[in-house]
């Protein structure tokens, strides 16, 4: 007496290898963000650390955050 198996087929499916590698705009946004929040660190102590900007050192912690957010996300995205 015969008996019969069902046969399963085998599905093809896609891989997508997910690595976590860090870009060097995420490492140079990292540095930017930490010089931003020492520069206004800084700055309440007495110390100003880009004087070579003229007038517009008073607000480069925030162009350096913004800056360095900026790339954080760009090298996080741009692969």
């Amino acid at each position: 007496m015969k008996t019969k198996t069902k046969e399963t087929k085998m599905r093809k499916v896609k891989v997508q290898e997910d690595t976590n590698s860090t870009s060097v705009l995420q490492i140079l946004g990292f540095l930017l963000v930490a010089f931003a929040i020492a520069d206004f660190a800084l700055s309440w102590a007495g110390v100003n650390l880009t004087s070579f900007m003229g007038a517009a050192s008073r607000f480069s912690p925030m162009i350096f955050g913004f800056l360095g957010a900026t790339l954080m996300s760009v090298g996080k995205d741009g692969d």
